[in-house]
This record gives structure tokens, C-alpha cells and sequence, in this order.
């Protein structure tokens, strides 16, 4: 997207980057690529993917959120996960009046997520964003 997203980050996803040490490379860069200052190519996952010999997309993924989020959080407005990924709501008017980005539903949507895929690592400790 060309457009700025917040991303708010469970405590399993903060696990993993701790684990990483990507928190404190000072780069700014969470999946930094190659060449200095860079990020990794768009498809350096899905090549990633098929050297592993996994048939799964990325944009497989993302669906298997959007998929999770209305069968088990139906208590979430569906434009909360929408937001979550970062796709545009409703028509060009809704957009113009609707201000908000929803963050603190989304950082609770995602804070479930976490404990869906990663429990073990959905540690009570402090989201950031």
C-alpha cells in the first residue's frame, strides 16, 4: 500500500522478533534484504515457499486471517480486520467521514490472533505498535 498503515504487533510477534534480535539492529528494517538499508523483495517469501516445497501462498496467509476473523471473532466488525489488512472500507464517502483507524479493536484482534497461531509465545507482555 502507498499509503501509511500502523501495524500493531501481539506478544508472539514480538517474541519472534526478539528472538531474531531484530529490535535492536538499529536499522529500522525488520526483514532488512541484501543491499544495505533495503527490505526484503516482496517475493522473497513465496520463493522461499517453493524452495521449501510448500504449496501455500502468501496471499494465502492473509486470507487465512481474514477467514479466522469471521468465523471466530464475529464479535469484530468485519472492517476491523479489513483495516487489520490494510485494505481500503467502504465507498469513496464512507471513507471521507470514517477518521478513525480502529487500533485499539484492531491491536485486540490481533492480540487473539497471536494466541490462536503462536500460544506459547502469546506471553502476557505489553503490544506495541
Amino acid at each position: 500500500m502507498r499509503e501509511k498503515h500502523v501495524v500493531t504487533l501481539n506478544a508472539a510477534a514480538m517474541a519472534i522478533l526478539k528472538q531474531r534480535g531484530a529490535l535492536t539492529d538499529r536499522t529500522g528494517l525488520i526483514f532488512p534484504g541484501i543491499r544495505a538499508n533495503a527490505t526484503l523483495s516482496d517475493m522473497t517469501l513465496s520463493k522461499q515457499m517453493k524452495a521449501a516445497g510448500k504449496t501455500a501462498t502468501v496471499h494465502g496467509f492473509r486470507s487465512s486471517f481474514r477467514d479466522w476473523a469471521a468465523e471466530r471473532m464475529a464479535t469484530f466488525p468485519a472492517m476491523v480486520a479489513e483495516m487489520a489488512l490494510a485494505h481500503k472500507i467502504g465507498a469513496k464517502t464512507e471513507q471521507a467521514y470514517l477518521r478513525s483507524d480502529l487500533r485499539d479493536m484492531r491491536r485486540a484482534l490481533m492480540d487473539a490472533w497471536g494466541n490462536f497461531v503462536a500460544p506459547p509465545l502469546s506471553v502476557d507482555e505489553q503490544t506495541v505498535e
